[in-house]
């Protein structure tokens, strides 16, 4: 009889934690041209959790309420959001991140050899002391009920003080960033020949850490990379 309970209690207990998970569906846009933004990461820091967008700026993501959720792509601010459970399981979501402007304040970049990610973490850096300071206005998201995805955290944390968790979150998401520009769209059609939905996949499903590409710093070892994960993607199929 024990037992019996046992099993009825796990049933139960998987239902709960199934019924508030929910998957989210999106498209991430560009927020000044409203183009879709390819290969964009979305990452549940939550469930340690990261999908790319496919061509169309789409994406689909599981989610529970009170995950946060973390946008990034190249040539782009991130943003990061507080998930608030109140999205409709028929909703798409309408996200848009703010391009960098190139416009680094005064600041003088005194190496003409500087890659494409140190202009954007510096950008990014100024914007993110400023907004400890003066919150940006958000730019992200309406879903088609017009229900709102949730609270920025970036923007939170600063009204509350909380710089810890502000700092933490912009870290990571230099992470992300330094993944996608490392790994990005033309990198891998290069090595890969692969396109559309088919980069798409490659992209996700061999997506490489932070810390990796740490190790291997030149793009001699991406090339090496991919061409090992083209292996084994063969030899699965």
């Amino acid at each position: 009889m024990k037992k019996i309970l046992f099993l009825i209690g796990l049933v139960l207990f998987g239902f709960v934690a199934n019924a508030q998970q929910q998957i989210v569906w999106g498209y991430l846009r560009d927020s000044i041209s409203n183009e879709p933004i390819e290969l964009a990461s979305i990452t549940n820091t939550n469930k340690k959790k990261t999908v790319v967008s496919n061509n169309k700026g789409q994406f689909k993501i599981e989610v529970s309420k009170n995950d946060i959720l973390s946008f990034s792509a190249v040539g782009y601010h991130y943003d990061t959001v507080l998930y608030s459970g109140l999205i409709a399981a028929s909703d798409t979501l309408q996200l848009f991140l703010v391009p960098i402007s190139r416009n680094l304040n005064n600041v003088t970049v005194q190496n003409p050899g500087v890659n494409q990610y140190s202009l954007d973490s510096l950008e990014r850096s100024i914007d993110f002391k400023e907004s400890m300071v003066s919150p940006p206005v958000k730019a992200v998201e309406l879903s088609n009920s017009g229900a709102g995805l949730g609270i920025s955290l970036n923007r939170l944390s600063s009204r509350e003080k909380s710089k810890r968790k502000a700092t933490e979150l912009f870290n990571n998401g230099e992470k992300e960033a330094y993944i996608n520009y490392r790994f990005s769209a033309s990198i891998v059609t290069k090595y890969s020949g692969l396109k559309n939905e088919a980069l798409q996949n490659f992209v996700q499903r061999h997506r490489p850490t932070y810390e990796w590409l740490r190790k291997h710093p030149k793009e001699e070892d991406i090339k090496y990379y991919i061409n090992e994960k083209l292996k084994e993607d063969k030899k699965r199929n």
